[in-house]
């Protein structure tokens, strides 16, 4: 009886220990902090390619295998950095999502670019005719 109760102490300590580890390796993730500047295109009228320089930088507590993603298309690959801090030509033609991704392919972090147009995509209808009588 006393080497059962020994055996299940020993066997719930390492589900927690090997659970403790899982949690540390997701706060590391979590950790990293990622932008690219700037977040939004402006094009003279709706439906035109946008075209842009970015700033892209990350920055890890540990170093690490990282490559940036623009939707499935791999835009850029770093090997064990901890920082980085790089420029890129963004070319895309509707609301793009930019990755972050490690070795194994998960997502570390993830940015949207969206795409603004200076004209309005219809002109509104004017409430008022443009004649009168008075």
């Amino acid at each position: 009886m006393r080497c059962n109760t020994w055996a299940i102490l020993l066997l719930f300590s390492f589900f927690s220990v090997s659970a403790l580890a899982t949690h540390e390796e997701s706060e590391e993730k979590s950790i990293i902090e990622f932008s690219i500047k700037p977040l939004v295109c402006i094009v003279k009228k709706p439906g035109d390619a946008c075209s842009m320089t970015a700033t892209v930088s990350w920055q890890a507590p540990k170093a690490i295998n990282s490559c940036l993603y623009q939707g499935i298309t791999k835009v850029a690959c770093w090997l064990k950095q901890k920082t980085i801090k790089a420029v890129i030509e963004i070319n895309i033609e509707e609301n793009m999502v930019y990755t972050l991704k490690d070795d194994n392919h998960h997502i570390i972090a993830k940015q949207l670019i969206t795409i603004n147009s200076s004209l309005a995509k219809k002109y509104r209808r004017r409430l008022r005719s443009g004649w009168s009588l008075f």
